[in-house]
């Protein structure tokens, strides 16, 4: 996320041109560029926060998200006009005053709280916020599952069970441990939930785990635990635990020697804990979501502006809690109100918003997306830690492994989609095994441009025996065709299908696309805050999954920014004539027109549209329009929007040489479908190497450990459910080229 303009901090800037309209310049994610954002109310927006500030708590968690809540209040007040107060409740270290805390803010009338930092008390006080309606917005809790409380409930701290498996993906490719133990606090959620995920990622890399060890909350001795580890001589323990309890079993594992010959990893360690520590914490490494070593614009700033107001260096919960103020009033300066839904629903459609922990987004649970980091305690301070890609195995290597792909060779699907497709994993395919010991193998079957072909071609390749299958572009046919995949437990991985909720297929099921629940929200912000659009139209084709879904979740976002929506037009797949939906259209004479079909049916919509003059008057938005459907529209196209993962514009990292390598294999520009499918086989071959195995099931737990991997379409992660997690992009069509949207 690149900010455009002149200021000590990117992120400051990012909320003051949100908050106050001043004519500067600022992207609040990629897909906005140089936009004017809405001003935040004048108005006094009393915020509810509930920390720690007395009890066993209050030093390791409460006071430091209160000093990052406070240098964040304090800042966009005097940035903007925002008139952020802070209604402060002490949760006392305990789940009862936790759930007090927040009755007295919901009672209070109270629009949004922040705060709580164990996931014990946010388990027991959230669910009032959310049965009264209020947003509950956590800056440090990260077990597992929470976001389940409801749709009033976000967080800003990576849940375990997005950091955890990352981690263990990048300790286990730099050290090779083999056997492990881990030692956990029994009676905490958190802990729990950690250890719960160290045992999954463990066991997906075929780690042995010797002994779990438990302790409860409060215990002081932890020896028996510990002698017990030590007599198994493990080549690596994972501690999960609370800062008083995890602190005091370092120590304690220091003393028996433990430290001597076994590689400690606490996730969530921090300078503080390894102050207080001592020698026993030189070694250890730390999974975690912000570092004060990180160059991301704001971060920096943050850091010193922070040591000048406490006179001592942030805190990981600290600098979480500012993020988390930021992310709020970005929201609320959005939604134009300090109504609990308006903020709910403002808050559940940031992405790629730039904090100082990253270009930050909730995913569809409300859950934190963004990079996290692996750090390790050399001379006593937190350093990054070092690791190289896994080799193929040897055995891998000279027997080839056989991928499938089912790919649109012909029919209707086959120029639009399938060629593309099948030249960017073919272009993939011959790179990686040229500049690797890999021996990647294709065994290639024609959809035929039809469910039917694309059921037959997923049942040809698992009788086969494959272990992974990629491609097939289009919703409807993978909705059919990769069950067949799951239910034989074979990889299926669609590197174009976007519509939404097709991960509810399976674990077995992964997608590079960007889902439209993901994508369209974003998108609708974007131009909604550029072009402020207050009555719109749509058109979709009603038989088709993709556009269904890409229509729904237009309707969705409309609706959140209080859009009005005069018709949703449909038509059926194979229509050529629109003539009676446009006319319809035109007569209401809307601002916009949001277009979702597939290519065959949204270009002619786009020709006839041009036809009649619609496009004269009437913004087009057309999710997915690639520069092979302008160049079929003709001028019709001028000036139409579009949604999007990938863009020739982009100068990420290795982008540019596929294009020109695409260029020159093909002798035509590289499609969207041939860049999505090229970083698909990408992502694929990185969980191979990991996996150490052709094992389909292994090859699944590799590729849901998938994040922050560098693709052509930027940093790649899944989500839990297997969704593509990346940065979107919002582009103009201008001069008959597709441009970066201002």
């Amino acid at each position: 996320m690149k900010v455009r303009g002149i200021i000590a901090s990117a992120f400051v800037f990012a909320i003051i041109a949100l908050a106050i309209g001043f004519s500067s310049c600022n992207r609040m994610a990629p897909m906005v560029h140089d936009t004017e954002m809405p001003p935040m109310m004048a108005a006094e927006i009393p915020i509810g926060v509930v920390v720690s500030l007395t009890g066993k708590d209050a030093e390791p968690y409460g006071l430091p998200m209160q000093r990052g809540f406070e240098l964040a209040r304090e800042e966009i007040n005097m940035l903007t006009d925002a008139n952020i107060t802070f209604v402060t409740a002490d949760d006392q270290s305990s789940e009862e005053g936790a759930i007090a805390a927040v009755q007295q803010l919901v009672d209070q009338g109270i629009p949004a709280i922040v705060g709580i930092a164990i996931s014990d008390y946010l388990e027991d006080a959230f669910p009032i916020a959310q049965e009264s309606g209020v947003v509950a917005f956590s800056s440090v809790s990260t077990a597992a599952g929470l976001s389940s409380i409801g749709d009033y409930v976000f967080r800003t701290g990576l849940a375990v069970d997005i950091m955890v498996p990352s981690g263990v993906m990048a300790t286990h490719a730099g050290l090779g441990y083999k056997k492990v133990a881990t030692i956990y606090d029994a009676e905490d959620t958190y802990s729990t939930s950690s250890n719960d995920e160290v045992r999954k990622a463990l066991e997906a890399s075929g780690v042995e785990i010797l002994t779990e060890e438990t302790f409860q909350t409060g215990d002081t001795d932890f020896s028996m635990q510990l002698t017990n580890i030590m007599e198994m001589a493990p080549d690596a323990l994972f501690i999960s635990a609370l800062s008083q309890e995890m602190t005091q079993v370092i120590i304690q594992a220091g003393t028996l020697g433990i430290t001597d010959s076994v590689q400690l990893i606490v996730p969530d360690l921090t300078p503080k804990e390894i102050q207080d520590i001592g020698d026993a914490a030189e070694g250890a490494i730390a999974f975690t979501g912000w570092t004060s070593l990180s160059n991301i614009p704001g971060n920096q700033t943050f850091i010193q502006n922070y040591q000048a107001k406490y006179g001592i260096d942030p805190e990981p919960w600290a600098a979480q809690s500012y993020a988390t103020l930021y992310i709020l009033a970005n929201a609320i300066a959005h939604a134009q109100s300090t109504d609990s839904a308006g903020i709910r629903d403002a808050l559940a459609q940031t992405m790629n918003f730039p904090t100082i922990l990253g270009d930050f987004s909730f995913d569809p649970n409300g859950e934190a997306v963004y990079d996290p980091v692996v750090l390790t305690v050399k001379d006593g301070k937190l350093q990054p830690f070092e690791t190289a890609m896994p080799h193929m195995m040897d055995e891998m290597a000279s027997h080839g492994i056989p991928i499938g792909v089912v790919v649109s060779l012909t029919g209707k699907d086959a120029e639009p989609y399938g060629l593309p497709m099948e030249r960017g994993f073919e272009l993939a395919r011959e790179e990686i095994n040229m500049l690797s010991d890999a021996n990647l193998t294709f065994i290639t079957v024609d959809d035929m441009s039809s469910e039917a072909g694309a059921i037959a071609a997923v049942q040809e390749l698992v009788d086969q025996g494959v272990p992974a299958i990629v491609g097939i572009a289009i919703s409807d046919y993978l909705e059919d065709a990769f069950p067949i995949a799951q239910e034989n437990g074979v990889v299926a991985f669609s590197s174009v299908s976007s519509a939404a909720g097709l991960s509810s297929i399976g674990d077995y099921v992964f997608r590079t696309g960007l889902a439209v629940d993901i994508m369209v929200p974003s998108g609708v912000m974007a131009t909604h805050a550029s072009l402020g659009y207050e009555k719109v139209a749509t058109i979709y084709d009603a038989e088709d999954t993709y556009s269904t879904s890409s229509n729904d979740e237009v309707r969705k976002a409309l609706e959140a920014s209080g859009v009005e929506i005069l018709t949703e037009e449909a038509f059926q797949t194979g229509d050529t004539d629109f003539s009676a939906q446009l006319t319809n259209i035109m007569e209401m004479a809307p601002d916009a027109l949001f277009i979702s079909a597939l290519s065959q049916e949204m270009t002619q919509v786009i020709i006839q549209a041009g036809a009649m003059g619609i496009t004269d008057s009437v913004q087009l938005i057309v999710p997915d329009l690639t520069a092979k459907e302008i160049q079929d529209a003709d001028g019709a196209a001028e000036g139409a929007i579009a949604f999007t993962g990938w863009t020739s514009l982009s100068n990420i990292p290795s982008n540019q040489a596929f294009i020109q390598n695409y260029q020159a294999k093909y002798g035509i520009e590289a499609e969207p479908w041939a860049a999505q499918s090229y970083a698909t086989l990408y992502i694929l071959a990185n969980a191979i190497a990991h996996a150490q195995s052709a094992d389909s099931a292994a090859i699944r737990d590799a590729l849901a450990q998938t994040m922050g991997f560098s693709t052509i379409l930027g940093d790649f992660s899944f989500d839990p459910n297997g969704e593509a997690v990346y940065d979107s992009v919002v582009l103009i069509v201008e001069d008959g080229e597709l441009q970066v949207f201002e």
